[in-house]
């Protein structure tokens, strides 16, 4: 009985290797993955200043041919020995170490980029000598000289910095045609394998028993974001600053991607646009298969649909989805459409699996998961502050901010005269952005109000952020007492935006004064930015003198009440649990209720 077609296990490809078939100068053993080689670029690179669908590999000829063919002008060689930054809107033609001797062991060989590379969205496409088509080798001339191989780069979404010994791509080898599953044998491993799991309300996953399978296997869309607090996209943003392809988890994926939520089970995508998304199945490949994702999709949008589209054996999670759509025309995404097919493959079975063990980066991948270059993406943070962080806030030029203080860093206690100064510089030029882009911009300063409501009997109004973080947006504030209240400035404020932000904040959202109760009065500016949450915020201290005092009145205060201003000054606890602005303001209670008395009479 003859032998069946397979694509190449990692044992394989090691044998390969060892014969001097595959001619690798020197690896590591990661790069050899449970069904695909890793190849790497050498010390240099050339920029294509040529419209690179005129670039095209060749059944004739060799690529370095090809290449000498354009004008010296339009092939400007880099020497990369010491990193080099490739950018957008160029193209770079990359030479890979590596070269493929004929064989019959071989038939032919896909590539695809590495996962990590596709989801920093570029086109990546291999050429070889004497082959007329891109990302596959086909067609091995009656030399016996080896093919060399090379790479076509186009950076779409970030630019990057590239060195040699840099992979970009994975290489399957196979022995014949007949290594991809029909639909019926699709059918027949699943009656032991399911390869498509749905997601239970329980947390568990239960098989799929009656997959959508034409030609190949359909694979549809989540827009529900059911284990990602709702957000079901992030898209690509327009950040200058390169991604070193050297570094793990150097860079905060929230610089690089804005989280999307769908409305009513939909998603607008725009054209041109590049998009994270994930799969409404969990895929789990048992360790005799592979399988790749179909790279355009003919089923829901037109456009690339991955940019690495190999799945190794023994995989599972959630599939991602690079996507940039090529409509003329902005088009919704609905929740559960179909949106791409897996092709299925036969191998035997890997001496290594895909997983932690071999230093794996996405099993069990949950949502649309960036790439290992950037720190994980805050899900919850994103999605419980999605709507309060689209919030367009009232911000001001860190360095004017600062300038107007003596003191670099704490409270400072400012006359009335400086501080309608300082007001009336915020307001009347303001600076809006939505929270979600300033939360971490140093540049800028969120402008904070911040109350402290003293009584007629030297008690200030302490409380307690909510117990429940689901109830309160900044967690690292939650559960921590406070003896002042603040918030931000909205555009709605206007036209007296602080003054109209205090008292929406002190008396319709937070508390209830009782009593008679002055006009706010300003005591001073705080700046403290030692902790992460206090690094974007300048607040302008207040303060109200209030007959009776305040009680609570809003869920992310559940506890409260007004305290004898020596009783928190001597609290053993007062440099644990007090958020940071209190802290500082403790000690000098005393005098702020003094200076209270004194302009509140003026």
């Amino acid at each position: 009985m003859p032998s069946l077609d397979t694509c190449l296990a990692s044992q394989e490809i090691r044998e390969l290797i060892d014969r001097g078939i595959f001619s690798v100068p020197s690896y590591s053993e990661e790069r050899i993955q449970p069904s695909s080689f890793e190849p790497t670029i050498g010390g240099e690179l050339f920029i294509l200043d040529t419209d690179v669908s005129l670039f095209r590999p060749r059944e004739s000829q060799t690529v370095y041919r090809t290449l000498l063919e354009l004008p010296k002008r339009r092939r400007q060689r880099v020497d990369i020995t010491g990193g080099f930054e490739v950018k957008r809107g160029y193209s770079y033609l990359m030479h890979l170490e590596e070269k493929i001797s004929r064989t019959k062991k071989v038939q032919f060989i896909l590539s695809s980029p590495k996962s990590s590379i596709g989801r920093t969205f570029p086109t990546a496409r291999l050429l070889a000598d004497y082959n007329a088509s891109f990302d596959e080798i086909q067609i091995f001339p009656q030399s016996d000289a080896p093919l060399e191989i090379w790479l076509l780069y186009q950076p779409l979404a970030f630019n990057q910095i590239i060195r040699p010994g840099t992979s970009f791509n994975q290489l399957r080898f196979f022995s014949g045609s007949g290594a991809k599953l029909s639909p019926k044998q699709i059918l027949k491993v699943w009656k032991d394998h399911p390869l498509l799991y749905k997601k239970g309300l329980d947390g568990k996953t239960y098989p799929i028993q009656d997959p959508r399978i034409a030609n190949s296997l359909q694979i549809h869309l989540d827009l529900e974001g059911a284990e990602t607090g709702g957000i079901v996209a992030l898209r690509a943003r327009q950040n200058p600053m390169p991604i070193d392809l050297s570094k793990t988890r150097e860079y905060h994926a929230e610089d690089y991607f804005e989280p999307l939520k769908a409305i009513g089970g939909e998603l607008t995508i725009m054209p041109g646009e590049h998009y994270l998304l994930a799969s409404k199945e969990v895929l789990r490949i048992p360790s005799n298969l592979n399988a790749e994702l179909g790279p355009y999709s003919h089923l829901g949008l037109s456009g690339p649909l991955h940019r690495a589209g190999f799945v190794d054996n023994y995989f599972f999670g959630d599939l991602v989805f690079e996507v940039t759509s090529q409509e003329s025309t902005k088009i919704s995404l609905r929740h559960g459409m179909p949106i791409g097919e897996l092709q299925i493959f036969r191998t035997h079975k890997p001496d290594k699996l895909y997983g932690k063990g071999i230093g794996s980066h996405y099993q069990g991948q949950t949502g649309p998961k960036t790439a290992k270059y950037f720190k994980s993406f805050d899900f919850e943070t994103a999605a419980r502050s999605h709507a309060k962080l689209q919030k367009i806030v009232l911000v001001e030029d860190t360095k004017g901010l600062l300038a107007t203080r003596k003191q670099k860093t704490g409270f400072e206690l400012i006359s009335e005269r400086e501080a309608e100064k300082l007001i009336r510089g915020i307001q009347e030029n303001p600076l809006f952005h939505s929270r979600y882009d300033c939360e971490d911009d140093p540049l800028t300063q969120q402008i904070i109000p911040y109350v402290l409501i003293f009584d007629n009997k030297k008690r200030v109004f302490s409380y307690v952020r909510a117990s429940d973080i689901r109830d309160y947006g900044e967690r690292k504030l939650f559960g921590k007492h406070s003896i002042g209240l603040g918030g931000h400035i909205l555009k709605g404020d206007a036209p007296d935006y602080i003054a109209q932000g205090l008292e929406r904040e002190v008396s319709k959202e937070e508390t209830i004064i009782m009593g008679k109760r002055s006009k706010p009065i300003v005591l001073g500016t705080m700046y403290q930015p030692n902790e992460e949450v206090d690094q974007v915020h300048f607040g302008i201290v207040y303060s109200i003198l209030s007959t009776r005092g305040a009680i609570p009145d809003e869920k992310s205060i559940p506890q409260g009440g007004m305290l004898p201003i020596k009783r928190v000054m001597v609290d053993p606890n007062r440099f644990t649990d007090y958020e940071t602005w209190s802290r500082i303001l403790i000690p000098l209670l005393p005098e702020l209720y003094e200076t209270t008395l004194q302009r509140s009479k003026s």
